[in-house]
């Protein structure tokens, strides 16, 4: 099982990282799926902004 991870203030961006990411793969079988949003500072001492979390478990397609 494998675990991708995508992170982005605007879930929007998030959508067309993750269709990308189907796209360049194939066809995983999802597992799971997880959303969070969390706060998230630039830099050490920086303010927080929200953030939105996807993480998705999943096997890749069976290479042929």
């Amino acid at each position: 099982m494998k675990v991708k991870i995508f992170m982005d203030s605007k879930a929007g961006a998030i959508e067309e990282q993750i269709n990308a990411w189907l796209d360049n793969l194939g066809a995983p079988t999802i597992i799971n799926t997880e959303t969070v949003v969390t706060a998230v500072a630039g830099k050490p001492g920086d303010a927080t902004d929200p953030c939105i979390v996807v993480t998705v478990w999943y096997e890749p397609p069976a290479s042929n």
